[in-house]
C-alpha cells in the first residue's frame, strides 16, 4: 500500500543483484574552462567514445548538467562535477556547512564529506571524489627557471601540499575503513613514481594515504610509457615553444583491482592510448578500468535537479537499506519530518533504485530539507536543497561603497546556483575581462 502526500509519481527499474566484483570505466577530463575554448561539441564528441561509467570533469564551468544531458549521462552531482551511468549520492547534508576558508581542492565540500557515493549495483555503492589543484608555481616549470629542488619542494609545500591533505585524510581514511574509492582530478603535479629523481609531496601524500596510482600500476616504467597529460598538440595553439610537458592528471583507487589504465587525447601521439580527434582541450583525459566489489550502502536520500525551479517538478531517490518500506518528506529547513511534512509519499513498498518525482506546488522560494523516514516515522538520512523562483537572477551586494585600505570587504549574493568553485571576484569598475580580477574567493555555499 503506498499514499501519497503530494503530487508524486513512482519511476524504478527491475536490476539484478550484484553481490560480487563489477567491473567500471572511470574518466578523468578537464574539458578547459567549460568546454568552450575549442568546441562544447566536441568535448561531447570525446566523452560519447570513451563510453565512461563514471566521469569526473575538471574547469566545467557550470556546464555539468548540460554535458551530461548531451552525452547520455542520467546522473549528476553537481557539486563534485560528476556524471555518472549510476545513481549518486551526496555523502554529506548536500550543502557545504563547515565554518572557515577552505583549500582550493576542497572548496563548497565539508571535511567528512568529500565523495559522493556512486551506486554501481542495487544497494551497493563505491565512493568517487573529483579535485582540482592550483596551477601557480607549477613544479616543473620553477625546475626549468633554474630554481633548486629544495626551493622547488618548499613551493609545492606552501602551494598545493596544504590543498591535497584534506584529500588524503579524507580518502585516506575511507581506505583504511576498506571503502572501495576512485579519486580522479588535476592535481597540477609530477609524480614522485615518474622517474624525476625526488619525491613529488602532492602525490606523496595520497600514495602514503592508502590510495593507488591507477596510471602508474599499470605503466611501471615512465620512460616507455610516460603518460603525459598536458599540454596536448591540439587545439592550436596549445602546443607552444617550450612548453613542458607532464603528468599531472590521475585516477587514484582504493580496494580496486585495476584492469586497465589509458590516456585519451589527439591522434599520432604514441602515449596516447584512445585517439579522438579533433581534440577540444589542453589537457589529455585518463581513463581507468577497474574491478571493485562494492560495499552495502547506507540510508541515502538525494534531490534531483539542484537548484529546483519553482514550477517544476524534482525528484527524491532514497536507498532503504534490508529492502524495507519508506517514507520519503519534504520539510523546511531543519523541520520535524512528522509535523513540518510539506509533501512527500509514505509507505513506499521497495523496489531497486526508486525515485519519487514531486511537484513544486506549495513549495515557496526557500530553503528545503528532504527526509528518508522508516515505517516508524524514525529520519535515516537528511538532504538539503532550494527551491528558487522561476525567473530569479543572481544578485550580488556590498556592505557598502567605500573601504579603506586593508579592510575586508564583505560580500552578500543572492539567487546563485551554489556549485563548487563558484567564486566571487573584485574588479575595476567597467572591466569586461572576467579573467582581470584584483582578487578572488571560491565558496560553494548554495544561494
Amino acid at each position: 500500500m503506498m499514499r501519497f502526500l503530494g503530487t508524486a509519481l513512482l519511476f524504478f527499474c527491475s536490476v539484478a543483484y550484484a553481490d560480487d566484483a563489477v567491473q567500471l570505466r572511470i574518466l578523468s577530463f578537464n574539458i578547459w574552462y567549460g568546454g568552450e575554448q575549442a568546441s562544447l561539441d566536441q568535448v561531447f564528441n570525446v566523452i560519447r567514445t570513451v563510453d565512461a561509467d563514471l566521469v569526473a570533469l575538471q574547469e566545467p564551468d557550470g556546464n555539468t548538467r548540460q554535458i551530461a544531458k548531451a552525452t547520455g549521462y542520467p546522473y549528476i552531482d553537481v557539486r563534485r562535477h560528476l556524471i555518472s551511468r549510476f545513481p549518486l549520492f551526496d555523502s554529506g547534508s548536500g550543502e557545504f556547512t563547515d565554518d572557515g576558508i577552505q583549500p582550493y581542492s576542497v572548496t563548497g565540500l565539508d571535511a567528512g564529506a568529500l565523495h559522493a557515493w556512486a551506486m554501481v549495483a542495487p544497494g551497493r555503492v563505491i565512493a568517487a571524489g573529483n579535485t582540482h589543484l592550483s596551477s601557480e608555481r607549477y613544479g616543473p616549470d620553477l625546475l626549468r627557471e633554474g630554481r633548486s629542488i629544495a626551493e622547488v619542494i618548499e613551493s609545492e609545500n606552501e602551494k598545493r601540499v596544504p590543498e591535497v591533505i584534506p584529500l588524503a585524510r579524507g580518502f585516506g581514511r575511507l581506505a583504511k575503513e576498506g571503502v572501495p574509492l576512485v579519486l580522479a582530478g588535476d592535481f597540477n603535479s609530477a609524480s614522485h613514481q615518474d622517474g624525476t629523481g625526488f619525491d613529488w609531496p602532492v602525490t606523496k601524500q595520497l600514495a602514503d594515504a592508502g590510495l593507488t596510482d591507477t596510471y602508474r600500476l599499470l605503466h611501471p616504467d615512465p620512460v616507455a610509457k610516460p603518460g603525459h597529460t598536458y599540454t596536448p598538440g591540439y587545439p592550436h595553439p596549445m602546443n607552444r615553444d617550450g612548453e613542458i610537458h607532464g603528468r599531472i592528471d590521475y585516477i587514484w583507487a582504493a580496494h580496486a583491482k585495476v584492469l586497465k589504465s589509458e590516456i585519451v587525447g589527439e591522434a599520432g601521439n604514441p602515449d596516447v592510448d584512445i585517439a579522438v580527434m579533433p581534440w577540444p582541450s589542453d589537457h589529455r583525459a585518463v581513463l581507468a578500468t577497474i574491478s571493485v566489489v562494492p560495499m552495502k550502502a547506507p540510508a541515502l536520500i538525494a534531490v534531483e535537479p539542484r537548484p529546483v525551479i519553482q514550477g517544476q517538478s524534482f525528484l527524491i531517490r532514497v536507498n532503504m537499506p534490508g529492502r524495507a518500506d519508506w517514507t520519503g518528506v519534504v520539510t523546511p529547513r531543519g523541520g520535524d519530518p512528522v509535523r513540518d511534512r510539506l509533501t512527500g509519499v509514505e509507505a513506499v513498498g521497495f523496489w531497486e533504485r526508486p525515485s519519487i518525482k514531486l511537484s513544486t506546488l506549495g513549495l515557496e522560494p526557500g530553503r528545503y530539507d528532504a527526509v528518508l523516514l522508516d515505517t516508524r516515522n524514525e529520519e535515516l538520512a537528511r538532504t538539503r536543497f532550494s527551491v528558487m523562483a522561476r525567473d530569479a537572477q543572481p544578485s550580488i551586494t556590498v556592505a557598502k561603497s567605500v573601504f579603506r585600505p586593508g579592510e575586508p570587504i564583505g560580500v552578500a549574493w543572492s539567487n546563485a546556483p551554489g556549485f563548487r568553485f563558484d567564486w566571487i571576484g573584485i574588479y575595476r569598475r567597467n572591466e569586461s575581462n572576467v579573467y582581470n580580477y584584483l582578487g578572488f574567493r571560491h565558496d560553494g555555499r548554495p544561494a
